[in-house]
């Protein structure tokens, strides 16, 4: 019950645009995880690029941009699916559509000694915002969606 409580206080404590931001983040993560689910990967990454378009692109504060990672983090853990790295990566990127420099990324875990592992994850200019991995780790990118 502790937790429930954290959560409502939290809930409670964030702003109106705070509040729409974990909504979209809620809905975006549940509707990516669908359509990576029943679509085609091709298709539902032709549909995603269509919907990522923005003829509008600009600088977003990086309280804005904390805000909707912690918003899709959040989300990802209080939703009862099972959403890993890349349908959080994808929302990001989808809310985050109109930044600038904001690229999508999937790397493998670069170890003979593990069996194959992939990761998605985030990066603004270079840095990731969503994602992060320990520094115990290397992943190789293989490929970027910008």
């Amino acid at each position: 019950m502790g937790r429930f409580k954290h959560h409502i206080a939290k809930w409670n404590g964030l702003s109106h645009e705070g509040k729409l931001i974990f909504l979209k983040a809620a809905v975006s993560l549940v509707l990516i995880k669908t359509g990576l689910a029943i679509l085609p990967f091709g298709t539902f990454r032709k549909i995603f690029h269509w919907l990522c378009k923005s003829e509008h692109t600009g600088e977003i504060s990086q309280e804005r941009i904390d805000q909707t990672v912690w918003a899709v983090d959040t989300a990802s853990h209080m939703l009862p699916l099972e959403l890993l790295c890349l349908p959080r990566a994808l929302a990001t990127k989808y809310l985050l559509r109109k930044v600038p420099a904001l690229t999508l990324e999937i790397g493998i875990e670069v170890n003979p000694a593990k069996q194959f592992e992939a990761h998605a994850w985030v990066e603004k200019n270079g840095f990731v915002i969503m994602g992060n991995w320990p520094e115990s780790v290397l992943y190789q990118r293989i490929w970027v969606w910008k």
